[in-house]
């Protein structure tokens, strides 16, 4: 899971390099574009491949997940966890350990990451720019803002600039890591409030640690 919320963390050089760079207005115009066809939608349905390269440590990852947002509530299964948040607590349910964590969200930091606002998240604290160009699908690269806060070199979002939506993450590491977020399904959905509420009753035998 910390893998997940590690999307939103980027790119560590030189402050010097960055001063000297600004953002592209037609990068903005982009995102902004993005930004409003997913607020467009009452509800989303993503499935995604998750892959992972560590060159210095020979690592390669595979894994896919699932993720339904709605607005500050979503649901997500990935690396054999699954999540529901209402919005305010997120349960964490772990089969293998037969265990249910609640834990509540900080609403009044802004800096807390959700799956519910991954797909925003360039919004704040990034410069951006335009690279290439391939058909409809356009790579933005994102700066962070304040570098010696993230322990990451860059990111890369690629868009579908038909769609208006992002396809593709990829993040580059300072330590040769290489993880990329590629969107295999984005549909919009309907789903009713109360399944981001968990029953626990539902799951019989599990410990339940309040953690709020």
């Amino acid at each position: 899971m910390t893998r997940f919320l590690l999307l939103i963390s980027l790119f560590i050089t030189q402050i010097i390099c960055y001063a000297q760079i600004s953002n592209d207005p037609a990068a903005k115009t982009l995102l902004d574009e993005v930004s409003a066809a997913t607020d467009a939608h009452e509800a989303i349905y993503i499935s995604f491949e998750y892959n992972l390269n560590n060159k210095s440590e020979n690592i390669q990852e595979n894994t896919a997940g699932e993720l339904t947002l709605k607005k500050n509530q979503y649901t997500l299964s990935f690396m054999g966890i699954n999540q529901i948040s209402d919005g305010e607590n997120v349960w964490t349910i772990m089969e293998d350990d037969e265990e249910i964590q609640i834990s509540e969200i900080d609403l009044d930091d802004e800096n807390t990451l959700t799956p519910s606002n991954l797909l925003k998240m360039y919004e704040e604290g990034f410069i951006y720019q335009m690279k290439e160009k391939n058909g409809k699908l356009q790579t933005i690269e994102l700066l962070p803002e304040n570098p010696d806060d993230v322990d990451y070199l860059k990111i890369h979002l690629i868009v579908d600039t038909h769609l208006k939506q992002i396809i593709k993450l990829k993040q580059f590491g300072n330590n040769l890591t290489e993880s990329e977020y590629v969107i295999k399904e984005f549909s919009p959905t309907n789903i009713d409030d109360n399944t981001f509420i968990l029953n626990t009753s539902n799951f019989p035998g599990f410990d339940i640690v309040d953690l709020r």
